[in-house]
């Protein structure tokens, strides 16, 4: 490339360029968060069927959260009527050892990051080519 500025270099768009960029930032997330669904229920069938079953409500228990953020999480025995959740799931007592990461949606979350991982960096790349990005004027 020649440059036929005398040594001076000119960015044009830049201020365009950065508005489409918070532009597109806000409409990643809630694209990711959409993709997430279905991801996450998934991850939350594996745990429902990795929990020990007595009479399910410990299975029963596991639910999904989503937000518009692009947050996604599965919970287990959070509310009333699963008070053995915490133990089941860690342990400390009774001849069952503590484990601070988790026997059973720890474990598979953990099992489950580079999955994720790819989905989300798939859907924002699926938004780029989407988005409708300005052109830059002098």
């Amino acid at each position: 490339m020649t440059d036929t500025s005398g040594g001076r270099v000119e960015l044009v768009g830049g201020p365009q360029a950065m508005a489409d960029i918070r532009r597109w930032a806000d409409q990643v997330a809630p694209e990711v968060a959409k993709a997430a669904g279905p991801f996450v229920e998934r991850v939350a069938d594996i745990v429902r069927g990795r929990v020990p079953v007595l009479t399910g409500q410990l299975a029963g228990s596991v639910e999904v959260g989503i937000d518009d953020e692009g947050g996604a999480g599965v919970t287990v025995g959070i509310g009333d009527g699963v008070p053995y959740a915490g133990w089941i799931e860690f342990g400390g007592g009774h001849g069952r050892p503590y484990l601070p990461e988790g026997r059973y949606l720890y474990p598979t979350a953990a099992e489950a990051a580079d999955e994720y991982a790819q989905m989300a960096a798939d859907t924002a790349a699926d938004t780029v080519g989407r988005f409708s990005w300005s052109t830059p004027t002098s």
